[in-house]
């Protein structure tokens, strides 16, 4: 069973992929969102702060975990890494100190896969964390790039673009000063594109934390109403 409170999508004119949000997707759970950019899909899920097992408990912060499943099959070593970009990514915004002896887990599930998983997955996880109401210090969002043989950088490219290009890449930015709190690559950037490619993502960033703010403001402004 679902229930859906917030729903929204947006598309940037300038060749970026259309993103769409749901939120409280998800009955039992503190917070969810289902989260799309173009024809990828990610499902998040977040519970807690709640009870930790005992070889988990800190005196001093909240354990955090994060799972990630693929949309078939197991986790492989390409999906744990991608569960350990995740993690760390929570782990800078997350005030797991107002919560000692807690966890807090993070579900990610993958619906559906045309490139972007990385950048689906940990927008899904920002807005399902919203959605829970727990504390952090900004909000983040994640920007996917390529970079074709031919020297194009393509903001959220498809899969097939992907699979054309020489090297993509995944910036996360906090939602204040737009500081880089993560990143993967795959293939090889010299210095000068991978500046480029920063910049790029840095700029759609913006957007995307524009969408957020848009689709929180829906989600409260319908439960006041």
């Amino acid at each position: 069973m679902c229930c859906c409170q917030c729903r929204s999508s947006w598309c940037r004119p300038v060749k970026m992929a259309k993103h769409a949000c749901q939120l409280n997707f998800l009955c039992r759970s503190d917070g969810s969102a289902l989260y799309s950019i173009g024809n990828t899909v990610a499902l998040a899920s977040v519970n807690g702060p709640g009870e930790v097992k005992m070889f988990h408990r800190h005196y001093n912060r909240s354990h955090l975990e994060v799972c990630y499943s693929p949309a078939t099959g197991q986790c492989m070593i390409a999906e744990r890494a991608l569960e350990s970009v995740i993690l760390h990514t929570v782990e800078q915004v997350i005030l797991l100190h107002l919560h000692p002896r807690t966890a807090t887990n993070v579900t990610i599930q993958e619906m559906q896969s045309d490139g972007l998983t990385l950048s689906a997955s940990i927008n899904a996880t920002c807005m399902a964390l919203l959605d829970a109401g727990v504390q952090m210090k900004s909000t983040f969002a994640a920007v996917t790039c390529c970079l074709t043989s031919a020297g194009t950088i393509i903001i959220e490219p498809t899969e097939a673009e992907i699979k054309e290009s020489v090297a993509v890449a995944t910036f996360v930015f906090d939602g204040h000063a737009l500081n880089v709190l993560s990143a993967h690559q795959e293939g090889c950037l010299n210095t000068e594109n991978f500046n480029a490619c920063l910049k790029k993502c840095q700029t759609a960033a913006k957007d995307v934390l524009n969408f957020y703010r848009r689709i929180m403001e829906e989600k409260y402004s319908s439960d006041i109403s």
